[in-house]
Order: structure tokens, then sequence, then C-alpha cells
């Protein structure tokens, strides 16, 4: 059945948009998350996540101010960390298409399938899985740009070639203050305090996969409209393991970053 799944999504991604009369964009995006965890106990641990990801826009339509794009792409997913621990030493190369919803004033919504070859280059495993996802990114700015704030999640339906297929939840919800607002080369500056709450659930009951955590941190932020977005910050998190009961208290200190671009377009510049 699995093998069927597989399938059927590799025609969807790469046999049937050949029937599109033209390309409408060649978008590509990245996204990744470098910090140090420093818990109250045991060792700390300087961990690398992210993705890559290239497409081929096949079909755009609007609906008001809300843009939808037909996008089918390659993608590379990977993550590494100091201390070695398999499940965060991988790369995983894959494929997929997506449903992508975008709008000036948000939210940033996507629902899709991909196949992820997962590779645990400590331990030599593989694990591949296809999954169907949902997820979402919106923003706020309440008082005339004073209390920044913004929220991200994704929902995943993982079906491994082997082993129990699992459904997880993660995000976030952070609310800001903004201390210090400045431009510099067409880039906006922001020296924001905030509150945040991270969140992660999974229908196999994994310890690692079931907590919540508030938490405060400190970032600075840059903004600019063609990108990139970077972010660097310390953070405190108190994570409580809701099926374990455990709590871990931790400070991390992060840099993270988006970028897009559109491969057609810029060609045609």
């Amino acid at each position: 059945m699995k093998r069927y799944i597989i399938l059927f999504f590799f025609v969807a991604c790469f046999v049937l948009p050949s029937f599109a009369h033209a390309i409408e964009s060649l978008p590509g995006s990245t996204w990744g998350d470098l910090h140090a965890e420093f818990p109250d106990s045991g060792s700390s641990n300087a961990i690398l996540e992210g993705w890559i990801r290239q497409g081929i826009g096949w079909k755009k339509w609007e609906k008001g101010s809300t843009s939808f794009l037909l996008n089918t792409y390659l993608t590379a997913r990977y993550k590494w960390d100091s201390e070695g621990l398999d499940w965060n030493n991988y790369i995983g190369p894959g494929f997929g298409a997506a449903l992508e919803m975008s709008n000036p004033r948000g939210p940033l919504m996507a629902w899709g399938a991909e196949y992820i070859h997962e590779i645990d280059y400590r331990s030599n495993e593989e694990d591949p899985y296809t999954a169907l996802f949902m997820n979402w990114y919106h923003w706020w700015d309440i008082q005339d740009k004073k209390y920044p704030g913004s929220t991200w999640g994704d929902l995943r339906y993982e079906i491994p070639n082997d082993g129990d297929s699992n459904l997880i939840l993660e995000g976030w919800i952070r609310q800001g203050i903004t201390w210090k607002r400045w431009e510099h080369d067409r880039r906006t500056y922001i020296l924001n305090p905030y509150l945040k709450v991270h969140y992660k659930w999974d229908s196999e009951g994994l310890d690692w996969n079931n907590y919540i955590s508030p938490g405060a941190g400190i970032a600075l932020d840059m903004e600019s409209p063609t990108g990139p977005l970077l972010a660097w910050g310390v953070e405190y998190e108190w994570e409580n393991d809701f099926r374990s009961g455990d709590d871990v208290h931790k400070v991390q200190v992060f840099m993270r970053w988006y970028a897009w671009w559109d491969l057609k377009h810029t060609e045609g510049k």
C-alpha cells in the first residue's frame, strides 16, 4: 500500500504538471536555525537545523488580495548536533507538491504532500517516508508597530516505508515589544523582547514529541521586503514533557534565517 502512495505522489509531482501550458514561476526558499542549548542539567548542545527547496510554479490565481500557487518542488531537510544523537543527525532529500496561499497581510498557508528519504548519517540508517502536511505562518503589529507578534504551525501525517504512521503537530506563538526600531540600507532592525510558547504533540506518544515550552527572550530582528529575514537572540525555555512529566529548563543562544527567490523572474531582469 505504501509503495502505491509513493508512486501516486511521484506522478502528481512530475507527470501531471507536464500538461500545463506554461511555467508560472520558479520559486525557491530556505530556512535555518543554529543555536546552542544550555540546560539546567546535562550537557550543552549545538544544533543546526533547516531545509532548502526549489520549485516550479505551474498555476497561479488570485482572489482579492490573496494569491494561490500550485507548486511542485525538490527539497532537502537537514539536522546536525554536537552531541551526535541519531535523531539529530540526518539529511533528507525529497520532492513534493503543494498548494500555497499568500496575502500581504497574512496568513501564509500551504497544503501538500512530500516524499522524504531521510538518511541518519551517524547510524547509517535510512528512514524514507511520505507526509501529508498543512502549515501556516501569521504575524501582527499592534498599536503602530509597538507590539509585534507572530505564530507558526505545522501539522504532518507521516507514513514511513517501515513502521507505524504518526500524526505530528508543532508550532509556537510569540508576542513582543519594540524597544528600538531603525532603518539602514533599506533594511529594518528591531530590538524585540518577547514572551513565547512552543508546543509539540504526536499520536505515537513519544517523549521528545510531546511538550509545551513557555519562555521569554530578546532578539534583534532584521527585515527586508526582498529578504533575507534574520534574527539573533537569547531565549529561556521551560520545557514540560506532558507524557513523562519531566521538566527541562534551558537557555538558548540562536541565529535564524529565512530567504526566498524566484529564478524565472530573476532571469527576466
